[in-house]
């Protein structure tokens, strides 16, 4: 004679057991993930060192504001600088979109709107001219890699080159 009792409990054991499998195993499969963040504010320095045309070498000091969350197991952020870069030959006032920057081993890039100002013998542009124009700055790899801009004078002596291109090499905006 069956005992009805058991074969019942039997049942309800082997009907739960994948339950308690699957909830086992999603927690094991997830153990690296990080859940969804909110949104946060963040706000810090914009610093940089740069070499090439036409400032010969500068130093750019500003402000970074943005906010940055987790998503999909993902790091996001949007950033806005605000820099002013001054050199041995020109100075640059810019304002820039930088797309993440931190959390891919410093990689990265930002676009720039960009105002310059020569002096003191510039490589590649005339010296007392003001310039406004774009940059990209690219980072394959900790916050170091190329700056290039195209520029078209605004104000200062006139002459016949009206446009010119930037390019130079630095760490950081």
């Amino acid at each position: 004679m069956m005992n009805w009792k058991a074969a019942g409990l039997a049942m309800a054991v082997v009907g739960t057991a994948p339950l308690a499998a699957r909830g086992a195993v999603d927690a094991q499969r997830c153990a690296t993930c990080t859940p969804d963040s909110p949104r946060r504010i963040h706000l810090g320095p914009a610093l940089g060192l740069h070499v090439g045309t036409p400032q010969k070498a500068s130093a750019a000091l500003g402000l970074l504001v943005g906010e940055e969350w987790r998503e999909d197991n993902h790091d996001h952020a949007r950033n806005i600088a605000l820099y002013a870069e001054p050199g041995l030959s020109a100075g640059r006032a810019s304002i820039a979109y930088v797309d993440h920057g931190y959390g891919s081993f410093g990689s990265g890039f930002a676009i720039a709107g960009t105002v310059m100002r020569t002096w003191k013998d510039p490589w590649t542009a005339a010296e007392n001219m003001t310039y406004a124009g774009g940059e990209v700055v690219l980072w394959p790899i900790v916050f170091v890699g190329p700056r290039v801009g195209v520029f078209r004078s605004i104000s200062g002596t006139p002459t016949s080159k009206k446009w010119f291109v930037s390019l130079d090499i630095g760490i950081g905006l």
